[in-house]
């Protein structure tokens, strides 16, 4: 078991008929994915690779046998050149951001993405290990928290190009109401919805509802009952 683990590729231990080709394989000369154990000749599965066009690629048997198994990293990189690896990486990234709730790793050149709920405003990163804010879509952790990582935005922006243009930005998001500040007097933070319901919670616990602009509880709260109505307001997309 720790000699399959340390391959890349694990040879297949039998002879077999690859399920694209129809060409026969002797032992060791194919390859036995990792997650469903299925074989397949290697330039098959490097073709399979190449053209699935889903985040996720499949096990080249999924259509015969109904599998779900999927091709994972380490046989890929046996498998492709570095700039197919990177073609690959760069279209299920793109596949993935296109979808409601997903977040890519805000450290350059990282691969690491993920599809979070609501509550959730942080994301640890399992390819760089980095811990990303989804509020101020950063990283900032554990040097600064929110606060003053946009204290420090501010300070640096006078001098700062690349923070200017930071600042400039979350500005321009409030003015297009991509953005707004923390109803708590306490707090005060740029916060942004990431998507789904207009319920959010700021890093300092205060829960916000994104159409009035107003907390969530409290005297001053928004009020919304969506359930059993009413709504705090006519756009009001399930803030309770």
């Amino acid at each position: 078991m720790m000699a399959v683990a340390n391959q890349n590729l694990v040879p297949n231990d039998v002879e077999f008929e690859c399920p694209i080709c129809m060409v026969p394989i002797e032992v060791g000369e194919g390859v036995k994915l990792r997650e469903c154990l299925h074989h397949c000749c290697k330039d098959c599965l490097r073709d399979h690779i190449l053209a699935f066009r889903d985040a996720d690629v499949l096990c080249p048997c999924n259509e015969e046998f109904d599998c779900k198994g999927t091709v994972t990293e380490l046989e890929m990189r046996a498998l492709l050149t570095g700039e197919e690896l990177a073609k690959v990486h760069n279209r299920g990234l793109d596949l993935v951001e296109r979808q409601e709730r997903s977040f890519h790793c805000k450290t350059p050149d990282c691969h690491g993405w993920c599809i979070y709920e609501d509550e959730v405003n942080e994301f640890d990163c399992p390819v760089c290990n980095k811990r990303n804010c989804l509020l101020c879509k950063a990283i900032h952790y554990p040097e600064m928290n929110c606060k003053e990582y946009q204290e420090d935005l501010k300070i640096k922006a006078a001098n700062d190009e690349a923070a200017q243009e930071t600042q400039k930005m979350l500005e321009d998001m409030i003015k297009n109401g991509e953005a707004m500040f923390c109803p708590n007097q306490n707090c005060g933070l740029i916060v942004q919805k990431k998507d789904g319901c207009d319920w959010i919670q700021c890093s300092c616990k205060t829960e916000i509802c994104w159409v009035t602009k107003k907390p969530r509880r409290g005297p001053n709260g928004c009020g919304c009952n969506y359930w059993k109505g009413p709504k705090c307001h006519p756009n009001c997309r399930n803030c309770h």
